[in-house]
């Protein structure tokens, strides 16, 4: 009965350890997706290519409310040398840190801590636009 217990015991230390390294495996993937995406954002940011970067946002997604127009004007101040710093994943949500500088009139180009949210809908990682709502 005791070698019957252990056999059992050791069964399911192998399958939750699989299931441990499957779901480090999908985080890891979902990561790297989401730092790709990131990435592909900030770089359409710096040099201004606004239909690549206006697809990322969450709010262009269908029942979203921006519209290419609409988000010509709410683009922020122009940004270089964006540097990801940190990215926290939990869930369907990610929080970005980022580094860069933003051109600020007269004062020129200042450095900036930057922290973006990015929120997962459909397997796909989208900026998460300011009054974008998960149940759009």
């Amino acid at each position: 009965m005791l070698i019957q217990s252990r056999t059992d015991a050791n069964k399911l230390v192998s399958v939750l350890g699989g299931m441990i390294l499957a779901l480090a495996g999908w985080t890891v993937l979902a990561s790297e997706a989401l730092e790709q995406r990131v990435r592909q954002y900030w770089e359409a940011r710096q040099i201004n290519d606004i239909l690549t970067y206006y697809r990322l946002e969450s709010a262009t997604l269908p029942g979203g409310k921006l519209t290419p127009d609409k988000y010509r004007l709410a683009v922020g101040l122009p940004v270089r040398d964006v540097k990801i710093q940190n990215i926290k994943v939990e869930g369907d949500k990610a929080e970005v840190q980022l580094e860069g500088k933003v051109e600020v009139g007269a004062l020129g180009w200042v450095p900036q801590p930057l922290t973006d949210v990015w929120v997962l809908v459909n397997g796909e990682w989208y900026h998460r636009t300011s009054g974008f709502s998960e149940t759009h």
